[in-house]
């Protein structure tokens, strides 16, 4: 089966506003949310082949994923797979109530909008592969390590260098500090400066060799999410409704908190989150993050911007 009507990919680095993003799109009438299929602990999706974080995808590559990505895309439900994990009537329940939503979107020719960072390097080969629109989401590096700081989120750098094809493609330059990285743990805020450089480093060649993808930084969207959401649903042909406009004012006004709450972690007040990292972050590592980014920073920020 072919898709109706052309897919989006929202990626770029995570704890960039991904899932606002992609959620905040998926409210236009007829698209559906789909979350991070390249997730290895997203098993309810697909009977994935991934077992990589950031798994690379190219052509090279691709005979053993791409079939089942179409598949996602295409809304097919692997009812083998889930009913053989189900343990209660309730899990019947929910994998019955789960292909009847997806054979309606089918059906009715939704298009899907897909939220995956994990799929940043592979973000070309998705592109060409299935004729998808790309939005690829930019966050200042002091934010995003202050925001690894704050989950307490760590990587094992082997991850990269299971994948010669990616070093090779995009991180090449990177290779001496990955292997220390993944031969001797490092501080979390390291770890994410690393991150940061190797992701942000791929998404400049990607501004280079597709011009026509969107480019979006955090903290633009933040500052004015109505207008800035209108615009990008402009670009995707997608239609602005006055119900998208309410659920994105309700998701980034002032009146909601400054930061994270458990359980309603997208609702923030948009501007003031833009610099949260100001008090997540010491004065030395907010140093330490200017100095090991500015090379790749620069292309994306100001002097200002710290």
């Amino acid at each position: 089966m072919t898709i109706a009507r052309k897919p989006t990919l929202v990626t770029g680095s995570h704890r960039s506003g991904t899932t606002w993003t992609g959620k905040m799109l998926a409210l236009a009438p007829k698209t559906v949310y789909i979350h991070e299929p390249f997730n290895i602990n997203n098993s309810d999706v697909i009977e994935s082949s991934f077992i990589n974080w950031f798994q690379y995808v190219c052509e090279e590559n691709s005979c053993q994923h791409k079939e089942e990505l179409r598949k996602i895309f295409t809304y097919y439900y692997p009812l083998r797979f889930n009913l053989s994990k189900a343990r209660s009537f309730r899990d019947i329940k929910k994998i019955a109530r789960d292909q009847s939503k997806l054979l309606y979107y089918r059906a009715n020719s939704y298009t899907p909008i897909v939220k995956d960072p994990i799929a940043v390097f592979s973000a070309g080969w998705l592109s060409e592969t299935f004729n998808m629109n790309v939005l690829v989401m930019i966050r200042h590096p002091a934010a995003f390590c202050s925001s690894l700081k704050l989950k307490g989120w760590k990587y094992d750098f082997s991850n990269f260098l299971k994948q010669p094809l990616l070093m090779k493609q995009f991180l090449k330059k990177f290779e001496d500090d990955i292997r220390e990285y993944a031969a001797n743990e490092k501080d979390i805020i390291s770890q994410a400066i690393l991150l940061w450089n190797c992701i942000h480093h791929t998404v400049n060649i990607y501004k280079d060799k597709y011009p026509e993808w969107i480019f979006v930084k955090h903290e633009e969207l933040s500052s004015d999410p109505v207008a800035q959401f209108r615009k990008i649903y402009a670009s995707l042909n997608l239609e602005f409704t006055p119900k998208a406009q309410s659920c994105i004012l309700d998701s980034s006004s002032a009146h909601n908190p400054t930061e994270q709450v458990s359980g309603n972690e997208f609702i923030r007040n948009s501007k003031a989150n833009i610099y949260n990292w100001k008090n997540r972050l010491t004065l030395t590592e907010i140093e330490r993050i200017k100095e090991s980014t500015i090379d790749i920073s620069k292309l994306f920020y100001t002097k200002y911007e710290w």
